[in-house]
């Protein structure tokens, strides 16, 4: 690598996660591996180190077609609203470049399989931000399943309660929302934006091959809103694959407690659990036997140096086409329910001005012990649950379905 030009990086979307990608490369110990060529943002400003950028002589373009029509790059990494995700990163392929998109793929089905389409006719790659998949502890445990260590999967389960506040709503004008102004779809929610990269990785560990996810072929979801949004902010789903392997998610903004993501997985001869206490994958085998995998969170940003060395020709962990497992269960569960309230008394505001919590009171523990039951909120009875609509995914092109 040090014999070669360092490859040609440009970032769209320097605020917000984007921050992330700026701190890597100024930061970088190894600046012969990649090389800042340009940012695009419109609002580039709210970035801290924008200053720090222009002293580099990084130029700074309000949109990619502005940088396209002066600059090129090898690799294009975006970080903006979900709803651009499809057509910048088809922007920059079709422009000769690699991209690193972040997570969500794309607020729909069809979006994702365009953005492939894409890239394999153009002969680049489209990787997606979902880090756990690029870390080396997911890819070890998927290494051990794929070779039948643990027998086969039966079911996977993960719970996230991640209270949001009031400003993590009023951060722009798309969050929590179906459609952005323009009326793009942008879906956004717990499961399409905070909490994807779980729901994403169970059906990634499922996927037949290293690089590959499984894909959903039929689901039922409860969604759920207290928040003053268009969309919901709490969702659970029910998800099958071909195999038959039950996926099982629970997750809300909407609780006073924070816990999570932990996950159990359920083998024929063993089971994988992840928690927050440990911050480690660890495997116990039906004859007793552990593995201790480490934790998936111990290399944010291998994602970016994995797509810089793809450039020069090696593998990415997980392209837009296993990203897309996410973004089709995601779709399935807005066919499978509208949002439903919770009876008012159940609601209330919580913390200062600015900071205020929205609360579903007894959420959290309702939630809990669906996940520790492998069950839908609705199956037990709760009187405030609505049961979604069983959803066939199978040919399932383009969402909403016609």
């Amino acid at each position: 690598m040090s014999e070669r030009l360092p490859v040609r990086v440009l970032l769209v979307g320097i605020g917000g996660y984007g921050q992330t990608y700026v701190n890597a490369l100024l930061d970088q110990p190894q600046p012969e591996r990649a090389c800042l060529v340009g940012v695009v943002d419109p609002y580039a400003e709210r970035c801290k180190r924008l200053a720090e950028i222009q002293q580099r002589g990084v130029p700074v373009f309000s949109s990619l077609e502005e940088f396209q029509a002066q600059g090129q790059a090898e690799l294009t990494v975006i970080s903006s609203p979900i709803h651009l995700h499809c057509r910048q990163t088809c922007a920059a392929l079709a422009a000769g470049s690699n991209v690193l998109c972040e997570k969500p793929v794309a607020p729909t089905i069809q979006e994702a399989r365009r953005m492939h389409e894409v890239a394999r006719r153009q002969g680049r790659f489209a990787a997606v931000g979902y880090q756990w998949s690029f870390s080396p502890a997911t890819q070890a445990l998927k290494r051990d399943v794929l070779a039948g260590r643990f027998g086969s999967p039966r079911r996977l389960r993960t719970l996230v309660l991640w209270p949001r506040n009031e400003a993590y709503y009023a951060r722009n004008n798309w969050a929590g929302a179906l459609k952005s102004a323009q009326g793009d779809w942008i879906l956004d929610s717990p499961v399409n934006n905070a909490t994807a990269h779980y729901l994403h990785n169970m059906f990634f560990i499922l996927g037949d091959s290293q690089g590959r996810s499984a894909m959903p072929v039929r689901l039922q979801a409860e969604l759920y809103r207290a928040n003053p949004i268009s969309n919901y902010d709490t969702g659970v789903v029910r998800a099958w694959t071909a195999d038959g392997v039950e996926v099982l998610f629970y997750c809300t903004h909407t609780t006073a407690r924070l816990r999570g993501p932990e996950y159990i997985f359920e083998f024929e001869r063993g089971t994988v659990c992840y928690d927050t206490v440990s911050k480690h994958v660890v495997a116990t085998c039906a004859d007793g036997a552990r593995q201790d995998y480490g934790s998936p969170d111990d290399a944010t940003t291998r994602k970016l140096w994995d797509c810089v060395a793809a450039v020069r020709g090696g593998a990415i962990a997980c392209d837009v086409e296993a990203a897309s497992a996410h973004t089709l269960c995601m779709n399935g569960m807005q066919e499978s329910a509208d949002p439903a309230g919770f009876p008012a008394r159940m609601v209330s505001r919580q913390g200062e001005e600015g900071a205020r919590v929205t609360v579903v009171d007894g959420l959290d523990t309702a939630l809990e012990q669906a996940y520790e039951r492998g069950v839908l909120p609705a199956e037990m009875g709760l009187p405030w649950a609505v049961a979604g609509r069983e959803v066939d995914l199978r040919g399932y092109a383009e969402f909403p379905r016609a």
